[in-house]
């Protein structure tokens, strides 16, 4: 759209054809809507400048990050908090399985309410709420206002998970949406492996309470970058501001609507069409039933690890401090998983498109989650039987675990993306739901499987359940057109469908 046009907007009105349900009839004539000026319409979030968008991504993948963070540096005063308010070790770790829990929560509300009120809404409001809640949180007295606190921040954190990905993936073409979407959803993992390391230093030095009031400060030091910066990335809502815009400024007796405000969306409505989405989703989409389950015990895994790792390197003798350093090089896994993505997507993937004439095969993401469907088993071995080796072999192997579980992670919610790409908000919140209703138990048994099994055959269980669900990417890589073929919520007209 040319800004020099004074009537550029006023083109993009067009006489919708047909009558409509929701309208009078006497109305129907005098009703136009509008829409996106073609491919190149500069409103268009894929037109935005590429500084709107890197500051977009940054504070997304910020907030990210520290609500990922919040959700493991309550596990760094863990024996602190054993000895002061003399509770059972599993009652504490409770603190970190409940703020799990709530990722379980509220992306069920957040997700589908995102796709009627727009993105940044929920994203800011949930950030605010959970850095609040780090109040009563570091001033509490007693475990249940502890455990109650940090429930609820999980639940508005979760926000930020339930509605980022979606965010992200608006900015961009599916070959550029890719490597966004790689480094804004590794900071889940980046800021959960980093929380430890940092938990650690700061509950020696200041004690279990400051964990708290240095997320509460990370989450206030971006909201008003957030409120600022953040503008609505969903294409819907931003045709229907464009046409609140252009009644205010009258039309004579045209009606200008955008398509988002011919939905008469009552309460009933709300919930039948928007809040039981992610529900309806999961129950009849083999893709997303079989790729959750999936990604549900990779990041389990690395919940898991959070308690493994220290462990097994206590048991060589090093402190409760030093036993943490080696999540440095599992955040180096994490790290690297991104640029490997780009690289893959920068390349090979890239290279398909242009051979398709561009048109987008969502089965071309899962090249590296075969990878690191394969690495992660091996990985786990490797950590588990090197306890008699030098320590630096158990490290590499943790380094290894770090990379494997990023590119499933990273390729599969790519994936998931690419084929729920209309309703893919509502994908993700569920996905993110059920994954971490299991993650959320994993912290609490962690301990017992342990001195059950110990470090060899924890990990040994571990690498037979990575190997039996080795196959899943394969399949899909294989099938995957065909299963699509048989969804009712995928839009067949699209062009990667």
């Amino acid at each position: 759209m040319s800004s020099s046009n004074p009537n550029s907007e006023q083109s993009k009105v067009r006489r919708m054809s047909g009558e409509s349900p929701q309208l009078p009839p006497e109305t129907v004539e005098t009703v136009e809507e509008i829409n996106f000026d073609g491919p190149n319409d500069l409103f268009h979030p894929h037109n935005w400048p590429r500084a709107k968008k890197l500051s977009f991504i940054a504070i997304v993948s910020a907030k990210i990050f520290v609500v990922s963070f919040a959700s493991s540096i309550f596990g760094s005063g863990t024996a602190v908090l054993v000895e002061e308010y003399n509770a059972a070790n599993v009652v504490v770790l409770l603190g970190v399985s409940l703020f799990v829990a709530g990722f379980a929560v509220g992306p069920l509300f957040f997700g589908p309410v995102s796709e009627v009120v727009g993105h940044t809404p929920p994203m800011i409001f949930g950030c605010l709420v959970c850095a609040i809640l780090q109040i009563p949180l570091a001033l509490a007295k007693n475990m249940p206002v502890i455990l109650v606190c940090r429930f609820l921040a999980g639940v508005s954190g979760s926000a930020v998970l339930g509605v980022g990905s979606g965010m992200v993936a608006e900015l961009y073409e599916p070959v550029p949406r890719a490597v966004a979407l790689g480094f804004s959803a590794s900071m889940i993992n980046v800021g959960s492996t980093v929380a430890p390391v940092a938990g650690g230093y700061i509950v020696d030095r200041y004690g279990w309470r400051w964990t708290a009031w240095i997320t509460r400060f990370m989450f206030l030091v971006l909201e008003p970058f957030a409120c600022f910066a953040l503008r609505e990335s969903s294409p819907r809502q931003i045709l229907k501001a464009r046409a609140k815009k252009l009644r205010r400024r009258g039309h004579g007796e045209k009606r200008i609507v955008a398509p988002a405000d011919l939905e008469v969306v009552d309460t009933r409505q709300l919930f039948a069409k928007y809040l039981t989405k992610p529900v309806r989703l999961f129950c009849h989409e083999p893709i997303l039933i079989f790729l959750t389950v999936h990604l549900t015990f990779v990041y389990g895994t690395l919940y898991l690890a959070y308690q493994l790792v220290p462990l097994a390197l206590q048991r060589r003798g090093w402190s409760v401090t030093s036993s943490n350093l080696p999540f440095v090089a599992m955040t180096l896994g994490t790290l690297t998983a991104p640029f490997i993505m780009a690289a893959f997507t920068l390349t090979w993937y890239k290279k398909q498109l242009f051979r398709r004439g561009g048109v987008t095969v969502p089965e071309d993401r899962l090249y590296p989650m075969i990878v690191g469907a394969a690495i992660l088993p091996v990985s786990l071995l490797w950590f588990g039987w090197s306890m008699s080796t030098h320590w630096f072999c158990q490290v590499l192997a943790a380094y290894f675990i770090g990379v494997s579980v990023l590119l499933i992670f990273l390729s599969g919610i790519i994936y998931i993306v690419d084929v729920y790409h209309e309703c893919a908000n509502s994908a993700i919140s569920i996905h993110v739901a059920f994954r971490s209703v299991f993650a959320a138990s994993f912290p609490i048994w962690t301990g017992p499987f342990y001195d059950a099994l110990g470090v060899e055959k924890m990990s040994s269980v571990l690498a037979a359940v990575a190997a039996i669900l080795f196959p899943v990417p394969i399949v899909f890589l294989i099938f995957g057109k065909k299963i699509r073929s048989w969804s009712r919520f995928i839009n067949q007209s699209q062009p990667n469908s």
